[in-house]
């Protein structure tokens, strides 16, 4: 099989299983007859057929011919999708289309709306700065003792979570000021908050995790210590179900767990995790895709297997990266930053570099990367590939760890020759929130 077509398979996988989806919001579909109706988001469409996820995460493909004109006319008016269902639509008069036209857009902001309103309210905290629309450096945290690892911010914003090497850091960002737990002399690395903001999980050197619950007002309360794996836990990503987390482990393991109970539900081999490693869960966290920069794979989570495996490029890189709606996967190559599109397998851009980058992190909106360099922090384009500028750090040395903050507007990132500095930068005003 060529590279090409695996290429084109992998791509169909995600967009089929994953339920990765870029350019629709869920809606309520209707078949011909008016009687068969289901709330599911557009995840593609191929072969005459439009496929759906469902709210529970399953995808079901629907013959384009069964779906109702009101339907059709919604695909049309996605570009990507328009040729497939035109020869399925009634003609009509100039004035009908406008109407149908007009009708669609509607739908479509009504979508949004309810979208809105079935998930989580989660208002993101106001960053106090002297001056709101400058850009930079706008806050510094130096550790009073060894370097930190890892970075996470909270949902709303407004915390930073880091680890020192014996105490897990709690930033409060507007505040400035920082509150250290003891984790003992354990070293860890990776940090994250789950999908609710309830739990804050940092993994270890040895494979455990602790998990503090955190009440979203920078208090943390110990609830759980669970031995997961041998070797250093590289990344955590909780599911948005707030059910699952996997961990990625330099033991070239990734573990897929309970997050209530840590019961080790499954473990997945043949990666290369030495040098870099991410994985993000679908919208409702029935699959998960990982990757190691030379290769991704899909994970179907109610049967625990790896249903689909895809070779990116050879060897690893030093940093490979989701976006969060995993519609483009970066990797780290020397000096190049390289990008694959999930959905149609294709390399869209390469970012041509000067220096190796050593870390990444896609902004919410998927369309930014950010790289930790040496001495600063490079902001790109993913959709052309090319660098739009530096951020210069307060340090020297190599930034290992970078972070997005969700509000899309701030980033953090640790540099210094023993990571000694945590430093959070604020974007121009051009570049929030994409």
């Amino acid at each position: 099989m060529t590279f090409n077509r695996l290429v084109r398979t992998f791509s169909f996988a995600c967009a089929i299983l994953l339920g990765f989806v870029p350019n629709a919001l869920a809606r309520t579909w209707t078949d011909r007859t008016g009687k068969f109706k289901v709330d599911a988001e557009l995840v593609t469409v191929r072969d005459g057929k439009a496929y759906l996820e469902k709210t529970n995460g399953q995808v079901t493909a629907v013959p384009l011919g069964r779906l109702s004109v009101k339907d059709l006319t919604y695909i049309a008016s996605l570009p990507e999708h328009a040729t497939h269902v035109k020869a399925l639509l009634p003609e009509t008069s100039p004035s009908t289309e406008g109407d149908e036209a007009e009708t669609t857009g509607n739908e479509q902001a009504g979508n949004r709306e309810s979208h809105a309103a079935g998930s989580p309210a989660v208002v993101m905290a106001t960053i106090v700065t002297d001056s709101p629309s400058a850009s930079g450096s706008i806050r510094q945290f130096r550790s009073d003792s060894w370097g930190y690892k890892g970075l996470a911010f909270s949902n709303d914003g407004a915390y930073l979570a880091t680890l020192g090497s014996d105490n897990l850091t709690l930033i409060d960002i507007n505040a400035s000021t920082k509150s250290a737990y003891d984790i003992g002399s354990d070293n860890r690395s990776a940090v994250a908050f789950s999908a609710d903001g309830k739990r804050l999980f940092a993994g270890s050197f040895n494979g455990e995790v602790l998990v503090w619950q955190f009440d979203g007002k920078g208090t943390l309360k110990p609830e759980n210590h669970f031995s997961i794996h041998r070797g250093e836990i590289k990344s955590i990503v909780a599911s948005p179900d707030n059910k699952h987390v996997i961990t990625i482990h330099s033991a070239d393991i990734a573990c897929l767990w309970d997050m209530v109970s840590g019961e080790v539900l499954a473990r997945y081999k043949g990666f290369q995790f030495s040098s870099s490693g991410a994985a993000r869960f679908s919208r409702y966290g029935g699959h998960i895709l990982i990757t190691d920069g030379r290769m991704a794979a899909v994970i179907d989570v109610q049967s625990r297997k790896i249903i689909q495996r895809m070779p990116l490029s050879s060897g690893s890189g030093q940093f490979a990266a989701i976006s969060p709606r995993g519609s483009l996967i970066s990797a780290g190559r020397t000096y190049d930053v390289h990008y694959f599109e999930t959905q149609s397998g294709k390399q869209p851009a390469m970012g041509e570099g000067n220096e190796i980058a050593w870390s990444a992190a896609f902004s919410p909106g998927g369309k930014r990367l950010i790289t930790g360099c040496r001495e600063h922090v490079k902001l790109w384009n993913t959709q052309s590939g090319m660098p739009l500028r530096k951020f210069q750090m307060g340090d020297s040395g190599y930034v290992k760890y970078v972070a997005f903050s969700p509000d899309g507007i701030h980033f953090a990132a640790i540099g210094g020759p023993i990571g000694k500095l945590v430093e959070i930068f604020r974007l121009p005003s051009e570049e929030r929130r994409r």
